[in-house]
């Protein structure tokens, strides 16, 4: 398989750009101590921040990013506007992933991510990007789907 990690995030609260895993494979280390809410909702669960890249990163500009806290876990490329597909590097690793985005433009806007890591594969990135969205990856998100733990409702695996 190319992609080995799994996390679901959710829009669970107000906050404009805060989005908690609710679905997880939770072997991915990095994210796995990373993510961990430390207080307020959701304590020791999971979350991250996808919104606007703060103008004072460094490195080719994009318009989306992936953070928690201080910390720049990605920057996001979405290169069809068209589709809710988009791809990133996570920063300090050899890690590339795939994001699918759903949503809901008339209420809320973006309202569940889900990301497939494919750990080792970085550089790989645009090589995958035309697998990916030629179909030659639906074995690996499935079998990553299927293999998550529901984090919230652990009695509707």
């Amino acid at each position: 398989m190319i992609f080995t990690d799994y996390y679901k995030a959710e829009k669970l609260t107000d906050a404009k750009t805060r989005y908690d895993i609710t679905h997880s494979t939770g072997e991915y280390d990095y994210f796995e101590n990373l993510l961990i809410n430390k207080r307020g909702f959701n304590k020791g669960g999971l979350s991250f921040y996808y919104g606007g890249r703060p103008s004072h990163w460094k490195g080719r500009k994009r318009d989306m990013a992936i953070t928690k806290g201080s910390s720049n876990i990605s920057s996001i490329t979405k290169p069809d506007i068209e589709r809710n597909y988009a791809y990133g590097d996570i920063k300090g690793t050899n890690d590339g992933f795939f994001m699918i985005i759903n949503e809901d433009f008339i209420h809320v806007g973006v309202i569940e991510i889900e990301i497939f890591i494919a750990r080792g594969l970085r550089n790989d990135i645009h090589s995958l990007w035309n697998l990916f969205m030629e179909g030659e990856l639906l074995h690996d998100i499935e079998t990553l789907r299927k293999k998550a733990k529901n984090l919230f409702n652990p009695e509707m695996e």
